[in-house]
């Protein structure tokens, strides 16, 4: 696993071969059965030092961690040492509750990373992805012309409503279809 940022950095060196990762070994599962070994993996030993204090909290699992880190570091590090909790919970998945026990168990331990110049954020927020192509395609296989089908699509993404896949969002065309019928 990659945070987001590194994610893409790498997908856009495509004429590079080369790429250094600086990664941190962890065993994920049960202590009963399956566990499995996995890797995480960050564009410098900072990131991976920075993160391997933060998960030293204990109740952040690695994954939670690695999706909260939508702000640089040094962001996050800066509301650790200034104990200002409403900025942590900011982040996806850190809740009142975790933002006083990552304050708690890292203030004085992470004021080296609140220092760090023009961070980027690890991971970027999560995209949803646009689903409409893929179900106007459907619609014209379902033999709608092509003007009906794209201002049936327009309605259901006018609702505003975040859609997981391409089933839920024909899922609402077809019940707005049939509440307007």
């Amino acid at each position: 696993m990659v945070p987001s940022s590194l994610q893409e950095r790498l997908r856009h060196q495509n004429n590079q071969i080369d790429a250094e990762i600086h990664t941190l070994y962890y065993i994920e599962g049960s202590n009963v059965g399956n566990q499995f070994p996995r890797l995480v993996g960050f564009a410098d030993p900072v990131q991976r030092e920075f993160f391997t204090a933060l998960t030293s909290v204990s109740g952040l699992g690695i994954k939670k961690a690695l999706r909260s880190l939508v702000v640089p570091i040094n962001i996050i590090a800066q509301a650790i040492e200034t104990e200002d909790s409403r900025k942590l919970t900011e982040l996806p998945g850190i809740g009142p509750r975790m933002a006083e026990k990552i304050i708690a168990e890292l203030k004085g331990k992470v004021a080296k990373f609140a220092l760090i110049r023009d961070a980027e954020p690890l991971t970027g927020p999560v995209k949803l992805p646009d689903f409409s192509a893929e179900v106007m395609q459907v619609l014209r296989q379902l033999q709608y012309h092509q003007p009906e089908a794209k201002a049936m699509s327009d309605r259901a993404l006018a609702t505003g409503k975040k859609f997981k896949s391409s089933e839920e969002m024909l899922e609402l065309i077809f019940k707005q279809q049939k509440l307007s019928q």
